[in-house]
């Protein structure tokens, strides 16, 4: 099911969205992660679109949305536009789900915007960079920004970063086929813009968990080494009413790794766990196990 394209003013800047299924169907918006953009979710969109309105927001410096001149890529930017985002098309009691970077973007609007949220779910983040972690993605803004001589060459070298994936080929190409795009004097790169990479500071979340009491889905790629069991029991114990999914044979890009699996989990909690109290009960998920509300 290919997604209504859009684009609104937010900030002073053009933001570009995805929009699936009927218009009066109950909302759920998608956050992507860093460097990444709204069609990340196109798999999982289309697949839930048969229940709910779906919408992906290309972040500001990211996919078809316009960069921010001067640089203005901090959580609270991007938060920010979230907010316009949904206030300018009246989207109330909404589904929010973010990933990774877009996990902590959604975070952020949900400690300030609780009245407009029905359920959370933070798919593979800790909700934290570390002063590491911050480094890190400086390290990668000062590397030259790669050109390929043709669209062909772009799609070849693309990857994901982290570089460990379960997703096919399929999959890969239709992500890529959206990730780049061709310079005025020649030349192919990528869309985002790479200062977004000089403007992670030092940040812990998770503190706000404790102050949300919608229902919380807390997804991990079973293989992820971003999101460590141990950083997702750190995650658990600041929200007792949250629900837990690990997904079988993924990594960090979960939706992408295994779209069927990420799908079943969160549509149950979508269909099922959100209509029920958070403690009343484990939610089977069919096929691997169950949904498991935090006992901390």
């Amino acid at each position: 099911m290919p997604p209504h394209v859009n684009s609104l003013s937010i900030n002073g800047l053009r933001l570009r969205y995805l929009e699936w299924g009927a218009a009066t169907a109950s909302p759920v918006v998608l956050v992507h992660g860093g460097s990444a953009h709204a069609h990340w979710w196109d798999f999982f969109a289309a697949a839930i679109a048969d229940t709910y309105r779906v919408l992906a927001l290309d972040l500001r410096g990211h996919g078809d949305s316009e960069h921010a001149d001067p640089p203005a890529y901090g959580v609270n930017d991007y938060a920010r536009d979230l907010a316009a985002f949904i206030t300018l098309l009246r989207l109330d009691r909404i589904h929010l789900i973010g990933h990774s970077l877009g996990a902590m973007i959604a975070t952020t609007f949900a400690n300030g915007h609780a009245h407009h949220l029905r359920s959370l779910v933070i798919v593979d983040s800790q909700l934290r960079i570390t002063p590491a972690g911050a480094r890190y993605m400086l390290r990668l803004r000062n590397f030259p920004q790669p050109v390929y001589r043709d669209r062909q060459q772009a799609l070849e070298r693309f990857r994901l970063l982290p570089t460990q994936t379960a997703a096919d080929e399929k999959t890969l190409r239709h992500v890529a086929a959206q990730s780049f795009h061709e310079l005025p004097g020649g030349g192919w790169t990528f869309k985002f813009d790479r200062e977004a990479l000089a403007h992670h500071e030092p940040l812990d979340l998770t503190p706000l968990l404790r102050q949300l009491t919608c229902p919380i889905l807390l997804v991990r790629g079973a293989h992820s080494t971003l999101l460590s069991p141990a950083a997702l029991a750190a995650l658990r114990a600041a929200a007792p009413q949250a629900a837990v999914a690990e997904v079988p044979a993924s990594h960090h890009h979960v939706m992408l790794d295994n779209p069927p699996e990420f799908e079943r989990a969160v549509r149950v909690f979508l269909d099922t766990a959100v209509r029920k109290s958070a403690t009343a009960g484990s939610v089977p998920i069919l096929g691997h196990g169950t949904l498991e509300p935090s006992n901390h």
